[in-house]
């Protein structure tokens, strides 16, 4: 069963896949928002850089699809996304 806050994490990262216009075809968005709430302690998120080798390890062809997408950019904005999110 999803915690709150990983069901909170994975609609941001849904509606960031959506904004950027992107497709995917595997499960990589609740495999980013799981890693997510594996670095989240329910009110911090870890900073970006102990989260960036985690998310970079992620086996799915979603850059592929989405060739003008850059890993780095679209982690970092949705890192900042959701870390908004946890901050309200």
């Amino acid at each position: 069963m999803k915690s709150a806050m990983q069901e909170t994490i994975l609609k941001s990262t849904l509606l960031h896949i959506q904004l950027e216009r992107c497709q995917y075809i595997d499960d990589f968005p609740e495999t980013v928002a799981s890693i997510f709430s594996s670095m989240c302690d329910g009110s911090t998120l870890k900073p970006y850089d102990e989260l960036k080798r985690k998310l970079y390890r992620i086996n799915t062809n979603f850059f592929d699809l989405n060739k003008k997408v850059k890993k780095r950019n679209f982690y970092l904005r949705l890192y900042d996304r959701v870390q908004r999110r946890i901050n309200r």
